[in-house]
């Protein structure tokens, strides 16, 4: 690699754009997928709407596994060292501490939400895995959506014997996240198979990194990539339109013979890749053209407090969308447009106010550690 070349930039817009679609597709799945009223247009909407919520789910950690091995490249190369030496330790309490302040924050204005609207909270073991990060097999206690930091949490242990097993190879973390990949897809397949949907579900999804290593691996693969080329390459795009093409035609196989297929089950690293890609590429254009512009600092937004979003949306779906449903008695499709209309307001409200808590509670846990030290 070539540690002489000029200066990296360290924050891109198309990364925080891509995270801002990824976060949008997500709230706006699981708002028809917890609305109450299950009219046949809400079916629809919840069902098309979980492949999108899936896709933007890849797409967060595949970004995670980019923004981990290019901060890295790019710490080598502003102090022109080949080798990477990575004190891991030091990077994993850095990581730790950016996730899990937001997270046990979230996890008790969840819980006092609860509280105040009557929400019953089971204080059981899962309850209390759920609250250090770490759910049980079967479930989140608290909010359903918490697996995901879970399985990051697991990510960031995963890395540092990643890059050390692999001597930090980038083709090999590609072919260990893929291998991983399948075998967990094969596990889940077998479990699904014998009508063990708990443990079916936990290779699948739940809690469990497997499922994702691919996305993470490839992430962190394209991370090297990108640090070097600052671009994507014509081998990646060809690659990635061959698997795609690969999905389509088993999509559209399954589909002739009506058999019921799950995205998770291998399809997701089939199409992720150019998912990835073309939005990137999409991305990149239009952020040079200036009419457009608000539309995409927008996006960007949303991308730099995805995590935020994402961690606090969903208990605000299951305290709110019931009360209005109940209250708002007007024409049912006029309904759904007025509940996202005043759910999209007060989520704005509730995601500002908890990023100036989260900011208050940081600051005051840096104070309390300079003291100490």
């Amino acid at each position: 690699m070539n540690t002489h070349s000029q200066t990296r930039q360290t924050r891109f817009n198309w990364i925080d754009q891509t995270k801002g679609l990824a976060i949008l597709a997500i709230v706006m799945f699981h708002f028809f997928q917890n609305y109450p009223e299950r009219s046949q247009l809400i079916s629809i909407l919840d069902s098309n709407g979980a492949k999108l919520g899936y896709a933007a789910v890849d797409i967060f950690f595949l970004m995670a596994g980019l923004n981990t091995s290019y901060a890295l490249i790019s710490k080598l190369q502003k102090n022109q060292i080949e080798p990477i030496k990575t004190k891991w330790k030091s990077w994993l309490i850095k990581r730790l501490y950016r996730i899990y302040p937001p997270y046990i924050l979230a996890v008790i204005l969840s819980c006092l939400l609860y509280l105040f609207t009557n929400i019953k909270i089971n204080l059981n073991l899962n309850f209390f895995l759920s609250f250090i990060g770490i759910a049980g097999i079967r479930f989140q206690s608290i909010n359903p959506g918490f697996w995901f930091f879970t399985v990051i949490l697991e990510a960031y242990l995963l890395t540092p014997l990643m890059f050390l097993c692999c001597k930090n190879k980038p083709n090999k973390i590609l072919i260990l996240g893929i291998i991983g990949a399948i075998i967990t897809k094969l596990l889940a397949f077998y479990f699904l198979i014998d009508d063990d949907t708990n443990t079916y579900l936990f290779f699948l999804q739940n809690n469990f990194i497997g499922s994702y290593l691919f996305q993470f691996c490839l992430g962190l693969y394209w991370g090297f990539i990108y640090a070097e080329h600052q671009t994507f390459r014509k081998i990646d795009f060809i690659v990635a339109s061959i698997l795609f093409s690969v999905g389509i035609l088993i999509y559209a196989i399954l589909t002739i013979f009506k058999i019921k297929y799950i995205y998770m089950l291998g399809i997701d690293m089939l199409f992720t890749p150019l998912f990835f890609l073309g939005i990137q590429t999409v991305l990149f254009r239009l952020d040079k053209i200036t009419k457009i512009g608000r539309i995409l600092s927008f996006l960007s937004l949303l991308g730099i407090y995805s995590y935020q979003i994402y961690l606090i949306h969903q208990p605000l779906y299951f305290v709110l969308l019931p009360k209005l449903n109940y209250l708002i008695q007007i024409n049912n499709y006029l309904k759904i447009g007025v509940c996202l209309m005043i759910v999209s307001i007060l989520m704005g409200i509730y995601v500002f106010s908890f990023i100036k808590i989260e900011r208050f509670v940081m600051k005051m846990f840096a104070t309390v550690m300079n003291k100490q030290n």
